[in-house]
C-alpha cells in the first residue's frame, strides 16, 4: 500500500482538459501523445471527443471552444463525485467489517504520514484507517486497538498499541 501510495504521489494526477485546435495533449507518464475518455461517469466526455475526433478527421467543424470548457468542468467534477462515493462506500464496508470487533488489537503497516496522524493498512483484513500516533514512518509496523466501528455513519476509530 505505501508503495502504491507513492507511485501514485510520483505523478501528477489525472484530469480533464478543453480540447483546443492546435493543441496536442502529451502524457509525461507514457512519455507519448495520449488522449482518451472513459466510462460510466465520463459518457458524457465520450460523445463529444467523438464527435470531434470524427470532426478532424473527416474535416467537419468542431464544437465551440466553449463546450469544451464546460464540459472538462463537468467532467472533472464528476470524477470528484465518484470518488467522494466510493470513498463512503469503503468506508461502509469497513465499518460493517469492523463492527463488534471493538478493543480488539490488529497488526498494521503505516502506509503515510500527514498532520493528521498516520493511515494504516491493517495487515489481515482490507481495511484502511487513521491513528493519531507520534512520530512514525511509512513501512513502519503498528499494532493498533480498534476504539469504535459505526456502520450507520461509515467510520471506524483505532489507537496506537505500541
Amino acid at each position: 500500500a505505501a508503495f502504491q501510495l507513492a507511485v501514485r504521489r510520483a505523478g501528477t494526477g489525472a484530469s480533464y482538459v478543453p480540447f483546443r485546435a492546435g493543441h496536442t495533449p502529451w502524457h509525461a507518464a507514457l512519455a507519448a501523445i495520449y488522449t482518451h475518455a472513459t466510462a460510466p461517469m465520463r459518457r458524457l466526455g465520450d460523445r463529444y471527443i467523438l464527435d470531434t475526433v470524427l470532426a478532424l478527421v473527416g474535416g467537419g467543424p468542431v464544437p465551440e471552444p466553449a463546450l469544451f470548457e464546460r464540459l472538462a468542468k463537468t467532467v472533472n467534477a464528476a470524477d470528484a463525485r465518484e470518488g467522494a462515493i466510493e470513498r463512503a462506500v469503503l468506508d461502509l464496508a469497513e465499518a460493517v467489517l469492523l463492527a463488534g470487533r471493538e478493543d480488539e488489537v490488529f497488526h498494521a503497516l503505516v502506509t503515510e504520514r500527514d498532520d493528521k496522524g498516520a493511515r494504516v493498512q491493517l495487515r489481515d483484513i482490507p481495511v484502511l484507517a487513521r491513528v493519531d500516533t507520534g512520530s512514525v514512518a511509512a513501512g513502519e509496523a503498528l499494532m493498533v486497538r480498534l476504539v469504535g466501528a459505526d456502520p450507520v455513519r461509515g467510520e471506524v476509530r483505532f489507537e496506537r498499541v505500541r
